[in-house]
């Protein structure tokens, strides 16, 4: 099975200035963070506006970035949702068209037991084969409904291909205890990338965050430089990468589409309601930062 390690970017979501989705800057998106080096791609994920997308779009979505990426890249689509018959629809979907892997967001707004939890993740799980790899996506402060290492150990359990998670928690604790899953072969990977280091440093097997749509070259070499030992120099770009974090922090999809679209590689930065593009004001800060902070990658006009 295809596994989900180093940078994977959970991709922003291009919409057209009236609010649909771009899929022609979804594809050069798709060639453009391929050229940077990245491991693997997320579409659909929280970046990527997921709660403001149809299940037809998220279709869209899905075929676009598995065709454009014609497997240069592992494509793990986030197939997550509300609703159980969705996902699971969303999950055979991205099983034929040849994604490499799916995500799972666990259900949103209504709190659940373990038990209903297990039911809705299990459900969806088997809506696929059994070789179809399969990778739990937690983020307990927006989605309410936080996973627990026993709930997620007896997932595995009985359906060995869910093989790691995505958890979206600043609690290195909480991510050592899912990484002893299955003798420590089950994945973790983490979201605040402001702990990556210290992540890597416990056996965590890379991240998924919003910021690999902009930095993926500094997550790349973070880990190079874990990989060989350097760690003081691993200690000042970790300190880079979490003040892009910081400024990221707020509106994080806006800022993302916001500098991809200065460099040219998706049309618009529009966003979808209920979230809000950013105002010139926050948008001068934005690049500015990155003009002090990026000269390389040239974030300039």
């Amino acid at each position: 099975m295809k596994r989900m390690t180093g940078v994977n970017v959970p991709m922003v979501t291009p919409m057209t200035e009236t609010g649909e989705v771009d899929l022609g800057s979804l594809a050069r998106l798709t060639e453009h963070l391929i050229s940077r080096g990245v491991s693997g791609l997320y579409p659909c994920g929280t970046t990527g506006e997921v709660n403001n997308l149809t299940p037809e779009e998220r279709k869209a979505i899905y075929k676009t970035v598995v065709e454009t990426a014609a497997g240069r890249v592992n494509v793990f689509c986030q197939i997550g949702g509300e609703v159980t018959a969705v996902s699971a629809d969303l999950a055979r979907y991205a099983y034929e068209i040849g994604a490499d892997g799916i995500g799972l967001l666990t259900p949103t707004y209504y709190p659940l037991s373990d038990e209903e939890l297990l039911a809705y993740l299990e459900t969806v799980v088997r809506s696929v084969p059994e070789d179809f790899p399969v990778y739990l996506y937690g983020i307990p402060f927006m989605a309410v409904n936080r996973l627990s290492k026993s709930l997620v150990q007896e997932l595995n359990r009985r359906c060995p291909n869910v093989i790691g998670i995505k958890y979206s928690v600043g609690d290195i604790l909480t991510l050592m205890d899912f990484h002893r899953i299955n003798n420590s072969t089950f994945d973790v990977l983490v979201a605040p990338v402001q702990m990556f280091l210290p992540a890597l440093a416990v056996g965590i097997c890379g991240t998924v965050s919003g910021n690999c749509n902009i930095i993926p070259e500094d997550l790349n070499e973070l880990i190079r430089l874990w990989e060989e030992r350097k760690i003081d120099e691993a200690r000042v770009l970790q300190d880079r990468i979490a003040a892009v974090a910081t400024m990221t922090g707020v509106k994080e999809a806006a800022k993302c589409k916001a500098l991809l679209k200065r460099i040219g590689v998706i049309d618009s930065d529009a966003v979808r309601l209920p979230q809000t593009g950013l105002t010139e004001a926050e948008k001068e800060e934005l690049f500015r930062f990155f003009e002090e902070n990026y000269p390389a990658y040239d974030y300039r006009r």
